[in-house]
């Protein structure tokens, strides 16, 4: 059982993301996406229908993407516990509402924050497929 947050959960997301078609039915995403997990960072990199890419980073990389979610440990599996619950985020756990509650959407770069709402739902899907994982964490 993969633990979260680590490399291999996100490879294992990123396999069973790949594979769902409803993944893909949110058309093309050209994004770098970070995930801050209390003092961990990771990379998605997301290249048209897929997510090509994950890695563990330094802080610092934050600077370059094109926004980055920040949660505490605590909240990221209170939202993978509900993912897990509700074969996906109910309506009090997707981005878009922690963000407009909590503002968890970060960027220094505001043109690389405009793609939070163009490439949200892609990135919602990509978490929401981590129901399917069977996840432990820290």
């Amino acid at each position: 059982m993969p633990v979260f947050p680590s490399v291999e959960w996100f490879e294992s997301v990123r396999t069973a993301a790949n594979a769902d078609p409803a993944f893909r039915s949110f058309g093309t995403a050209e994004a770098q996406v970070g995930v801050k997990v209390g003092d961990e960072v990771y990379l998605l990199d997301f290249d048209a229908f897929e997510c090509s890419g994950v890695s563990q980073v330094e802080e610092h990389t934050l600077r370059d993407v094109d926004f980055y979610l920040q949660m505490a440990p605590e909240d990221w599996r209170s939202l993978l516990t509900n993912v897990r619950e509700n074969d996906g985020a109910d309506s009090e756990h997707t981005f878009n509402t922690l963000d407009v509650e909590n503002g968890i959407v970060e960027s220094s770069n505001p043109y690389g924050l405009n793609n939070f709402p163009k490439y949200h739902m892609t990135v919602q899907r990509f978490f929401d497929v981590s129901a399917k994982i069977d996840t432990t964490f820290e």
